[in-house]
């Protein structure tokens, strides 16, 4: 018997098409031409063709993909994928971040910076871009960027290095006043007084304990990225109190040291060598630049660290590397 689908009725053998629909028939009885047909309500699967109406979320075993149109369309990327708008935070030491983090884009930005440094003398104006280039390597680092920013904008980068200029002349400013209050007090009370002695030991307490607490300034700078952020709610005080400033100093008082050895000996070597001693000028102009990027790199990242603990807010994603 030949066999309708769509009007569920038998014709005689032999009819191709149905008079009713005009559809094409099935030859063979209901149960032969319906037995590879699946609607869903069983099991899910056609038999014949591989694939599924059901929305379930049922994989195709012939096309390789799902008609689950449920599915959350942030998975797609697999688990474990980083979402863009989370902090970033990195994963290498902190020695070989702040060695090679300097180095990065094939050392072309450092080699510009050290051109810039070079030239000082012009009325200070390459000195200032190049402070400001090295306190964006510090707001990258604290970003979590894996690269070193572009030495470009050039005015931007000039307006942040005036920022930290005038920050460090403040510091200055403040500290030499406190001092200067501490020798009229001495002289106040005469030098041979009992309590001159007392007022010189405060005094050194006092100016040794604000020049700690003042060296965290431009870390909180990096990590802010803004004057009225970081002089707001403490932010020095508690970060100069934590464990990560303490860890910061005594990290770059090491790296310091022994990157001045290292240059002192390659320098002599080079020197005795004759024909070292152009690239031993060479060492003297660059090495200076990447000693100070390298110290912001590193405060960028016990920044980013800090911000991993949970001990301070982290620098999102797609924050500006300039001052805000």
């Amino acid at each position: 018997m030949s066999y309708c689908h769509d009007c569920d009725e038998e014709f005689e053998t032999g009819t191709i098409l149905c008079p009713n629909c005009g559809g094409k028939l099935a030859e063979g009885d209901v149960g032969d031409a319906s037995a590879g047909w699946s609607d869903g309500s069983s099991d899910g699967s056609d038999a014949t063709s591989g694939w599924s109406t059901d929305d379930s979320g049922i994989d195709d075993s012939t096309a390789g993909w799902s008609t689950d149109r449920n599915r959350d369309p942030a998975a797609a990327s697999g688990p474990g994928s980083p979402d863009p708008s989370e902090p970033k935070y990195h994963s290498i030491d902190i020695f070989t971040f702040s060695f090679k983090y300097p180095l990065g884009k094939g050392g072309k930005p450092l080699v510009i910076d050290s051109v810039f440094t070079f030239f000082w003398f012009l009325l200070l104006i390459p000195l200032i871009v190049s402070y400001g280039y090295s306190y964006r390597v510090g707001r990258a680092a604290a970003r979590g960027d894996e690269e070193v920013p572009s030495f470009d904008d050039w005015p931007g980068m000039g307006r942040d290095g005036l920022i930290l200029v005038a920050v460090y002349l403040a510091v200055v400013i403040a500290l030499a006043a406190v001092t200067a209050v501490i020798s009229l007090a001495v002289s106040a009370v005469g030098e041979s007084s009992t309590l001159a002695l007392p007022i010189i030991g405060i005094g050194t307490i006092a100016v040794l304990a604000g020049s700690y607490i003042a060296g965290a300034i431009v870390p909180v700078l990096i990590g802010t990225g803004s004057l009225s952020k970081t002089f707001s709610d403490r932010r020095i005080l508690e970060f100069a109190l934590s464990m990560h400033y303490l860890k910061g100093i005594l990290l770059l008082f090491v790296i310091s040291i022994g990157l001045y050895i290292a240059f002192a000996i390659g320098a002599f070597i080079l020197a005795i060598t004759i024909i070292g001693i152009p690239l031993v000028l060479v060492l003297y102009i660059v090495f200076p630049v990447y000693l100070v990027n390298l110290s912001f790199a590193l405060w960028g990242y016990i920044y980013n660290e800090a911000a991993k603990a949970g001990d301070v807010e982290p620098v999102e994603p797609d924050a500006s590397l300039g001052f805000e």
